[in-house]
């Protein structure tokens, strides 16, 4: 097995997701015919919204990690499976015709994406993908109350336990460590992975930039995107500063519509969008 193989068997051991999440996302993905996962990882969630007669394409950066969701899939039925593609790209980069009900972004995966620049350009994938009444959804651990606390200007903490794993016939004790630059909104985390008995330890090494709301509510509306909710946990709570997390379940801004609508169509696509708020609504009734 390669170095990078066992990178991401490691992190997909480690990464399970955020309780909650899959019940979300399955919830929201509820009628949905074409579904695109941006930072699909190892399949996790593929898994679970992988459906006979369901579009889901899946796209990754890292190849390793899209091995291993195509090893993953493998135990689902094959009326399941058929309908499942993965693509390594960059989800700062890729262009897919539009007509996808869902686009999702879950598991802070946007805090991969190091600036602004990057960010605004997933963004304005994402809304390109879209059909005109799909939702682009996504969720991150919400920064607030941590990028107010001055005391961690520029910090580094000590390296912690925080799992033990097996792989392979080896257990492997699993540290993790942060450094952290206030002004530049970066929170690198390290995963130190040491296998108990002696062997060669593995280090992954996850760069981040996290991101406030108000920085998100202007980043949407700049790839013409427009927040319908916005949660503070997967239960479907209000969103507010002191909330754990930030889910936003966003749609085509008026705007947008009205671009795309030129023409004797442009009263369909504005309805469109009124039914792609009403649909976010009525999927999400009852959280």
């Amino acid at each position: 097995m390669t170095s990078a193989a066992l990178e991401a068997e490691l992190y997909a051991l480690t990464h399970r997701g955020t309780p909650g999440d899959l019940e979300f996302y399955t919830r929201v993905c509820h009628g949905a015919a074409a579904v695109l996962e941006l930072g699909c990882g190892y399949g996790r969630l593929l898994h679970a919204l992988a459906q006979r007669g369901r579009r889901v394409l899946g796209l990754d950066s890292n190849r390793e990690l899209l091995a291993l969701a195509k090893r993953n899939l493998r135990a689902l039925p094959k009326a399941r499976q058929r309908g499942v593609e993965l693509v390594n790209a960059d989800m700062t980069r890729f262009e897919f015709a539009p007509g996808f009900d869902r686009v999702l972004l879950p598991y802070n995966g946007l805090y991969c994406l190091l600036g602004r620049r990057a960010a605004l350009a997933c963004f304005r994938a994402a809304r390109a993908a879209l059909a005109p009444n799909g939702l682009f959804v996504f969720d991150v651990w919400n920064a607030h109350a941590f990028h107010r606390d001055r005391a961690i200007a520029s910090s580094a903490d000590a390296s912690e336990p925080i799992v033990t794993i097996q792989h392979a016939g080896r257990v492997w004790d699993v540290f993790e460590r942060s450094r952290t630059r206030r002004r530049a909104q970066r929170l690198d985390v390290t995963y130190d992975y040491l296998p108990r008995g002696g062997g060669k330890p593995c280090q992954i090494v996850i760069p981040q930039r996290y991101y406030l709301e108000p920085e998100l509510t202007e980043l949407l509306a700049r790839a013409g995107l427009v927040a319908h909710h916005r949660f503070g946990d997967f239960s479907g709570a209000r969103f507010s500063a002191r909330a754990e997390h930030l889910i936003v379940v966003a749609g085509l801004d008026r705007t947008t519509q009205r671009a795309l609508g030129k023409g004797p169509g442009m009263a369909k696509l504005v309805d469109d969008r009124s039914r792609g708020a009403r649909l976010a609504r009525r999927i999400l009734a009852g959280m």
